[in-house]
């Protein structure tokens, strides 16, 4: 109860005490009632009404006053709750407003630093996965407050959005230089993953920029080849152009030229990546990334020469050694093994290994040769060196037998194919 209430209300009960009769002392109408039953000769006793409307009217008043108090007390009890949780309910709002606008300024200022890292506008920068994550991490804080969650665990919510958009704006240069000696397996198959989406995700887009600005980076092709050095100088580049080689450097982005296409490709630049790491990614991690980012087989025909198609087996096989029994990698890496071991002892459609007369062709033979020898102690280069025996045996002739897409390793498990048909 209010002071003004309280005071309200002992007034009125003041004005109540003066309309009463002025012998209201219980003892006074005790001493009446005594005198006056001497002096009546009737024994029976009289109830007198002045008095004892007086003595019933103080308890009257009083009784009002108690149920006054009590029920006015819970009024007010009930209107100062509601109060305090009021503006409970507004100091909750304001904390959770507060983080949110937190979350925004976040993605504002790790926006602009990833833009500045990478050398791209924000026209550029909102078409890349970077972006596109973060502001998806954004739209979900921002529909925190209408979730069905105490505010803590909306307030925890917002945090780990903050640490999202964190995460998605990180750039692969502070990917790079973030990585430390001792870090575990498990720890660098996370990396390398996020490592190579990002970077998957940024080249296509690179190469798209630099191809606008040809003109700038053409006379610098010599010999089929783009010459880094000259093209890093300092040189009356447009704006945009000389911050996106900027942004290319940092971010371990090789540059080479397709003189077929007169275009320029993108691709991880590892010398750069090992110097700026300080070597510390496992080098399995290292390997799989070189496999991943460069593929030597595309529509059943070698990108490259045989050779290199071999020393690609090479390293799929030791990969598979050396990737942990667990790891998400393993899979993938079996099923390229798989296809371009198929492709490198039966040949293809497009690419056989036999020339027109029935003669296994010249480069395929001597890219036998070099995996059998190169390579002796690997199963990969085991299983060529028995291809290159049976094929002695024929002088190097298509077998009597050969079906186009069998194996050349004739077991006798497939002679028994055979013989039995």
């Amino acid at each position: 109860m209010d002071d003004k209430m309280f005071d309200k209300r002992m007034e009125l009960l003041d004005r109540s005490y003066k309309k009463m009769p002025v012998q209201t002392d219980a003892s006074d109408i005790i001493k009446a009632i005594r005198e006056e039953r001497n002096t009546v000769k009737n024994p029976r006793p009289l109830i007198h009404w002045p008095y004892a409307a007086s003595f019933f009217g103080v308890l009257l008043i009083g009784t009002v006053l108690a149920l006054q108090l009590t029920m006015g007390g819970e009024k007010t009890d009930d209107g100062e709750g509601q109060n305090r949780q009021a503006t409970e309910q507004s100091h909750q709002n304001e904390t959770l407003q507060a983080e949110m606008e937190d979350a925004e300024a976040l993605y504002d200022l790790r926006k602009t630093q990833a833009m500045e890292r990478l050398g791209f506008n924000e026209a550029t920068f909102s078409t890349t996965q970077l972006d596109k994550d973060a502001k998806g991490h954004l739209v979900y804080v921002e529909s925190i407050p209408k979730r069905d969650y105490t505010l803590e665990e909306k307030l925890d919510w917002v945090d780990r959005g903050k640490d999202w958009v964190e995460e998605s704006l990180r750039t692969p240069d502070m990917m790079i230089r973030s990585l430390k000696d001792g870090i575990t397996m498990v720890e660098a198959e996370v990396w390398t993953k996020e490592f190579m989406e990002k970077q998957t995700n940024l080249l296509p887009i690179y190469e798209a920029k630099l191809n606008e600005y040809k003109e700038s980076w053409e006379p610098h092709i010599k010999n089929g080849e783009i010459n880094m050095k000259s093209l890093n100088a300092p040189q009356p580049y447009p704006g945009e152009f000389r911050k996106m080689l900027d942004g290319i450097m940092n971010n371990a982005v090789g540059l080479t030229y397709n003189e077929r296409e007169d275009t320029l490709e993108t691709s991880i630049n590892f010398e750069y990546f090992n110097m700026i790491s300080g070597n510390a990614l496992p080098e399995v991690y290292v390997s799989y990334m070189k496999a991943r980012q460069s593929s030597v087989l595309k529509a059943g025909e070698f990108t490259k020469g045989w050779k290199e198609a071999g020393d690609r087996l090479i390293m799929l096989e030791q990969l598979l050694k050396e990737l942990p029994e667990d790891s998400a990698f393993r899979n993938e890496v079996s099923r390229d093994f798989d296809l371009l071991f198929h492709y490198f002892v039966n040949g293809g459609v497009d690419q056989p290994i036999f020339s027109g007369n029935g003669k296994l062709k010249p480069e395929v033979q001597e890219a036998y040769e070099y995996v059998a020898e190169t390579y002796p102690s690997y199963e990969t280069g085991g299983k060529v060196k028995e291809v290159l025996q049976e094929l002695s045996e024929s002088d190097y002739m298509k077998p009597d037998r050969w079906v186009q897409y069998t194996p050349v390793i004739i077991s006798s498990e497939t002679e028994d194919i055979y013989e039995n048909q």
